[in-house]
């Protein structure tokens, strides 16, 4: 039921309509677009609330006739024609009905008077009461007839308008808004309130009907000022709009839209103030989850962009990172770019030989109070992040520091620190700590998470960097292993072999690659014996004595001297080729033993010829007494060779000896140096020379020439105790002059052909064929013909004895090869 005072004079509800009434609701979902209108087209309502519903308000009231507010226009829609809200029908007001009853009695007194003037004028008494009487008759009948047709007319409007009352205030029923009617500027007296006051407010019409307060005890404290300013506009006809919060009985805060115009009759005299209550309530929550919304999307911009920037250090830290080999340069680096985006120290300490020691340390900007500066030394608190591997961040997150300053790092008071651990295939290699002394909030979990993934580029680029020092620290020992001496042979823990150097290939005669891989007591002859009797270190110690055993392999027996290490890898051996030392050795103790027999021998001659000279027991005569002087002489000058040979084999070594070039005749020498041989030869030997005809200039040291030549032929006889032909022969061979001394003597065996120019080397060491000597005087020639230009060798002598040659160059080439050569100018020192 509608709750409604008695009507005021100009309410709708007592004002004819021309036509029933009837509603057309257009509703545009998202605008609520509401056209209320008769059935003739006379608009009674029409909201507009976006600009977008312009051109349907437009549509549906360009050809009605009214809105219900005159001189208003609302909403974002087109300016309608100004009428009234409800235009006045053919109705028999009561100031209508007193003026018909007006004017039938003015016909009445009309009537009365041409009936007094008739009878007058008519003398006959009898037609002058007929002639009164109907004229009073008609007049009667004319006034009975105006008042029953003013009586059925005003029924019948009044039926009507009840009629029209009745659809109206439906019409206001089925609004979704709240219809309310006050007097004129007075909104404590309610005339009349929608139903839907009682869904908007909890508080039914008639509450509001009878409690004339209702209204600003319902305004929210916070609005109740301004819209109590505003409606008072409404009261001086001015439309008010305005948006404010009503407080529903269960306590909520109702958002309303108050759309406020005064009604007026059409002589402008106010009628009532007609006021529309909207529910914004969801367009509130719209405009509130719009704001929400809005508020998430910046938060969300603002962490995609926070977790872009934490990206893109993390990003350009691994670019400075894998840049460079040289660690210490990425690393200062890194800690730059995280002080200029993360935090306002950033600090780097790294495991170096057990000890954890600062290598990295920055800060950003210093200001004007921060006097703050580092100490040297990480800290307990950084070693055991280091060593336990787990990270660190105080304040904890969630927790207050109450102020108090975070002491971690010595000599620094920071708000908040985090520090992580560095570590590389398990192993710790040192701590990341950064720490903000003015910058920003507290470090969090998201702080913790970035720093821990730099840790983590960090420790590999750190690990990177020392296994490439590795690399090339081991490409360095391969290289080095590949041209040392020493044989190094490297054993797993399993006995198998790993490394088997160039050298360890030369010494033994055994290929890597059929070793490598196999265990060494399958691959190595007689590994297991030599293995046991090296004792095997876990230390290099250079004092330490070296062991030589002898090994088989390929080659024959071999000499090492070998010395082992174990490491946590395995073992390494190292061993050098002591078989031409050893062989050297034993060479040095023959020619020791044979030198001292060499020199025993002629001075014991000498010393018993001395001795029997100087016996007075019996006289010599001068036969006698010249052989033994003889004897004397001749094994001085052996004991003279002797010597000689020793003292020059020193100054060849040593390369002290000088060489004095000039061009001679080699047939001439030869034949004198052949000469002064006979001179000593035994009649079994013969010794002959031949020379061939036109023969070169030879530019060399005539007399290391002769010495050379004459040792070969005294060689020669020496090593022909049969007797025999000795052959020496001088000819041009390829450019160079060939000297050859050929016998018919004991031969060389062909093992001995390659060494008898080494120094100390006798074939007969053991004089098993009765031949002596120092093993000096073939290395004499080798080196003294190599320092002239030339070359010596040895060869079979047609199956019996042997034949030595050697070559040197010609005067002709050594001009070519040296210039012009003058006699005793040109000296070399070899």
């Amino acid at each position: 039921m509608i709750a409604a005072k008695a009507e005021p004079p100009g309410l709708p509800s007592i004002q004819a309509t021309r036509s029933t009434w009837s509603v057309v609701a257009a509703l545009k979902c998202r605008t609520s677009s509401i056209v209320i209108a008769s059935c003739d087209q006379t608009a009674l309502y029409t909201s507009s609330e976006s600009c977008s519903s312009r051109s349907s308000a437009h549509a549906l009231t360009s050809t009605i006739p009214a809105t219900i507010r005159p001189n208003h226009r609302w909403g974002c829609g087109p300016p309608r024609r100004k009428l009234p809200w409800l235009k006045a029908a053919t109705v028999l007001s009561p100031e209508t009905f007193r003026t018909r009853i007006g004017f039938a009695a003015a016909v009445s007194l009309a009537a009365l008077a041409a009936t007094s003037v008739l009878l007058v004028l008519l003398a006959d008494r009898t037609w002058r009461i007929v002639a009164a009487a109907g004229i009073w008759t008609a007049a009667a009948a004319l006034l009975g007839w105006v008042v029953y047709r003013a009586g059925a007319r005003e029924r019948a409007n009044k039926a009507q308008l009840a009629r029209a009352e009745a659809r109206y205030r439906a019409l206001l029923d089925g609004l979704p808004l709240v219809t309310w009617l006050t007097d004129p500027g007075d909104r404590s007296s309610s005339l009349y309130v929608s139903p839907s006051i009682s869904e908007l407010t909890g508080y039914s019409p008639s509450e509001w009907l009878e409690e004339p307060g209702l209204f600003e005890k319902l305004l929210h404290p916070e609005d109740k000022v301004r819209v109590i300013n505003e409606l008072a506009g409404a009261a001086n006809g001015i439309p008010v709009r305005s948006d404010y919060r009503l407080l529903a009985r269960d306590g909520r805060a109702v958002w309303v839209r108050d759309e406020t115009v005064t009604v007026r009759d059409p002589a402008g005299e106010p009628l009532y103030m007609q006021t529309f209550l909207r529910d914004l309530g969801e367009l509130r929550r719209s405009e509130d989850q719009r704001e929400r919304l809005e508020v998430a999307e910046r938060a969300a911009a603002e962490e995609v962009a926070e977790r872009q920037s934490r990206l893109d250090l993390v990003r350009r830290a691994g670019q400075e990172l894998t840049s460079t080999l040289d660690h210490q340069s990425a690393l200062s680096r890194v800690a730059d770019l995280v002080v200029r985006e993360l935090a306002d120290w950033c600090v780097i300490d790294l495991i170096d030989e057990g000890d954890l020691k600062r290598a990295i340390v920055a800060r950003c900007e210093p200001t004007e109070v921060d006097g703050a500066k580092l100490g040297d030394n990480p800290g307990s608190g950084i070693g055991a992040v280091a060593q336990s591997g787990r990270a660190r961040i105080l304040p904890t997150p969630g927790e207050s520091s109450n102020g108090e300053p975070v002491r971690f790092l010595e000599g620094l008071e920071a708000r908040s620190v985090i520090s992580v651990p560095l570590r590389a295939r398990k192993q710790p290699l040192g701590a990341l700590t950064v720490a903000r002394t003015t910058r920003g909030a507290a470090f969090d979990a998201a702080d913790l998470a970035l720093v821990e993934d730099l840790a983590v580029r960090v420790g590999l680029a750190l690990d990177r960097g020392r296994l490439y020092r590795l690399v090339e620290e081991r490409a360095d020992a391969a290289r080095v292993l590949e041209h040392v001496g020493d044989g190094i042979v490297l054993l797993d823990r399993n006995g198998v072999i790993r490394l088997w150097n160039p050298a360890a290939e030369a010494i033994t005669a055994i290929d890597a690659k059929g070793i490598l891989g196999r265990a060494a007591v399958d691959a190595i002859p007689g590994w297991q014996n030599a293995a046991d009797q090296v004792p095997v270190l876990t230390a290099p110690d250079p004092g330490h004595d070296e062991v030589t055993i002898p090994i088989d392999t390929p080659r024959g027996e071999r000499w090492i001297s070998i010395s082992g290490v174990r490491f946590f890898g395995g073992t390494v051996y190292a061993f050098r080729d002591l078989t031409d030392v050893r062989r050297l050795e034993e060479i040095k103790a023959d020619f020791i033993a044979t030198a001292s027999h060499e020199l025993r021998t002629p001075l014991a001659a000498v010393y018993g010829a001395a001795q029997t000279l100087l016996r007075h027991d019996f006289a010599l005569d001068e036969v006698g007494r010249e052989r033994f002087v003889s004897l004397i002489a001749e094994e001085s000058e052996r004991l003279g060779r002797i010597v000689n040979e020793i003292l020059l084999a020193n100054q060849l070594d040593a390369g002290r000896v000088d060489m004095e070039f000039e061009p001679f005749d080699p047939a001439d020498l030869v034949e004198r140096v052949v000469e002064a041989a006979r001179a000593h030869t035994p009649p079994t030997v013969t010794v002959s020379h031949t020379a061939a005809e036109d023969l070169p200039s030879v530019s060399a040291d005539s007399d290391k020439v002769r010495q050379v030549l004459a040792n070969l032929i005294e060689n020669a006889i020496k090593y022909s105790p049969e007797g025999g032909q000795v052959e020496v022969d001088v000819a041009e061979h390829d450019g160079a002059v060939r000297f050859s001394v050929r016998d018919e003597g004991l031969g060389i065996a062909p093992e001995d052909q390659d060494r008898i120019f080494e120094k100390f080397y006798r074939a007969d060491p053991q004089m098993v064929r009765g031949v002596g000597g120092t093993g000096l005087g073939l290395y004499i020639c080798k080196e003294l013909v190599s320092r002239m230009g030339g070359r010596i060798w040895v060869e079979p002598n047609d199956g019996k004895g042997s034949a030595f040659f050697f070559e040197l160059q010609t005067a002709e080439a050594a001009v070519l090869a040296h210039g012009n050569i003058e006699p005793g100018r040109l000296h070399f020192r070899h």
